[in-house]
């Protein structure tokens, strides 16, 4: 039985904005929540004006920071929220500065108690942190003509960004030193001048891609996740940015961008632990879900389970087990679990998992009818398998007929994929043969494997098992370049008469393994038949792969 288990848990959440400015104050009494798995996170956005909130006409209002927050506390999972350390005009290195003096700032955020919080206590405190930095430092190299043209030294603008990229680095580095364990969050640049002349446009798009390649080498050796921000701003800039002679983002401009961060949140984001949910498959067509409980189990009635959009059953709230039956192979359910509690009120987030029951694999067919119980069964499919030989038309493969001359130069020359260097053919006894077997002799030939006698390849004549041997020593050299010596001779009392060529083939194939001979005796007089020939020839092939 095989099985295949894709086991995960990612939070369904709704994307609804709170579209209404709200003051950001903590609230006056603690709401009822729902039952959760999540615990909810502590989160500190650090940046520039446009984690600030910067307005189109240079006021303080609500950034994507802000948005963020507020789609995080409405779905449940969000503790705190601080863009207190957020200032417009900063640079990274003012950031570096505030981690170096460990500035005190007042907070600017949900959830909060105190009023001012110390910047390295906010980052130990932190699951969640967004990093908003490098524009400042880019920004001010670019200037425009009379004509819109964009207009800046290189080497400035190069040092520039190469200090934002080491700064970024630099900046990460003190965030994880503190904190290991946070998820940082870097916001991607979008175009700033969406109203210069189109003309223009290429080069000031080339600008921020670079600047944004920049901030991402940054990241080189973190967990930190970049997100892009750039196309979806650019598909309505005048939305967005709606002031020409202005940078900042409009409410709309920093909803898409907060939209944007929360997906991938929701995407990257490790909300519940990886055993949260598990699916154990008990037999052919039964699995068994197990989960953890909710946070706060002191409220839970049920656990409702789901396969797909339907309900299929419901436990109370101390079982935490579930079996599920009469599943069919081969197809993919989605299973989840709902908590309840007393009041009804049920999970915003479900714990959810992937499983497909694969069908037990039937035995597999025998490729040829008349090799069920013959020596060289498992040689001769191998051989089958990788193409180097093939059966006839009524299913047998005939194991113990003679091999010709013609299909042992076909199987070889396939096998090592020689081609022919000769455009004419060097025998004249094929006219009866198809071209691609013409080929492939002519290949055998070319390449110093086959010989014939007077213009004769004697094509139908049964290949000998000395024969054989030769062209196996042949392709060997062939194939990589240096002959095969072997380090004595073959213990074989009957190839004395053979030319030293030959003996020397036989002893390879000996010292190889390849072929054993019978009682002390190579044979090689005798035809080879089909079944020996595929053993012979898929050892050599092994031999040279090595």
């Amino acid at each position: 039985m095989t099985k295949k288990l894709i086991g995960y848990a990612v939070m369904a959440f709704a994307l609804v904005l709170q579209l209404a400015v709200t003051p950001l104050q903590p609230a006056a009494a603690e709401p009822e929540k729902a039952p959760t798995w999540i615990s909810p996170v502590n989160y500190l956005a650090l940046g520039d004006s446009l984690a600030a909130g910067t307005t189109p006409t240079n006021g303080l209002g609500k950034s994507y920071t802000d948005f963020l927050a507020e789609q995080l506390a409405e779905q449940e999972v969000l503790q705190t929220s601080n863009k207190g350390f957020s200032y417009p005009g900063y640079k990274t290195d003012n950031i570096l500065k505030d981690f170096e003096e460990n500035v005190t700032k007042p907070v600017v955020g949900i959830g909060h108690q105190d009023e001012m919080a110390t910047l390295h206590q906010s980052v130990k405190e932190a699951d969640l942190i967004t990093l908003t930095i490098g524009a400042n430092d880019v920004l001010p190299n670019i200037t425009f003509d009379d004509s819109g043209a964009p207009q800046f030294n290189p080497q400035e603008l190069q040092a520039s960004m190469m200090k934002t990229g080491m700064n970024t680095q630099k900046i990460l580095a003190k965030i994880y030193a503190l904190n290991p364990d946070v998820k940082v969050y870097v916001m991607g640049y979008y175009n700033p001048f969406p109203y210069v002349k189109p003309q223009h446009q290429p080069l000031v798009n080339q600008l921020v891609l670079t600047l944004n390649d920049t901030i991402k080498k940054g990241l080189t050796g973190t967990s930190a996740v970049f997100v892009e921000t750039a196309k979806q701003i650019a598909e309505n800039p005048q939305v967005y940015i709606p002031n020409p002679k202005n940078i900042h983002l409009s409410e709309a401009g920093y909803q898409v961008v907060a939209d944007l961060f929360h997906k991938s949140l929701v995407e990257n984001y490790p909300w519940f632990a990886k055993d949260a949910l598990t699916v154990t498959e008990k037999d052919a067509a039964t699995v068994e879900l197990n989960w953890q409980p909710v946070i706060d189990t002191g409220m839970i009635t049920t656990y409702r389970v789901y396969s797909g959009d339907k309900m299929i059953g419901e436990v109370m709230g101390p079982v935490l087990t579930y079996e599920i039956t009469d599943l069919q192979p081969n197809k993919e359910y989605q299973f989840s679990i709902q908590a309840v509690d007393q009041n009804g009120k049920k999970s915003m987030q479900h714990l959810n998992a992937s499983y497909t029951l694969n069908a037990v694999p039937a035995e597999p067919a025998e490729l040829f009818t008349d090799i069920h119980d013959h020596w060289a069964k498992e040689v001769i499919e191998a051989a089958a398998m990788k193409g180097i030989v093939s059966g006839y038309a009524d299913g047998t493969f005939r194991p113990d007929k003679s091999l010709t001359r013609a299909q042992a130069a076909s199987i070889i020359v396939r096998a090592l994929d020689l081609k022919p260097k000769s455009t004419k053919w060097s025998f004249n006894d094929l006219a009866d043969y198809a071209d691609s077997t013409k080929k492939d002799i002519q290949a055998a030939y070319d390449h110093g494997l086959v010989s014939g006698v007077n213009g004769h390849f004697m094509p139908n004549k049964p290949i000998t098992r000395a024969q054989l041997a030769l062209v196996l020593s042949r392709s060997y050299e062939a194939a990589t370049g240096k002959p095969f010596t072997p380090t004595a001779e073959a213990p074989f009392t009957d190839i004395k008469k053979f030319s030293k060529d030959t003996q020397w083939a036989i002893a390879g194939l000996y010292q190889m393994n390849i072929a054993a001979g019978d009682q002390g005796k190579f044979m090689p007089n005798s035809p080879t038949t089909r079944a020996h020939a595929a053993k012979m020839i898929v050892h050599s092939m092994q031999a040279i792969a090595q």
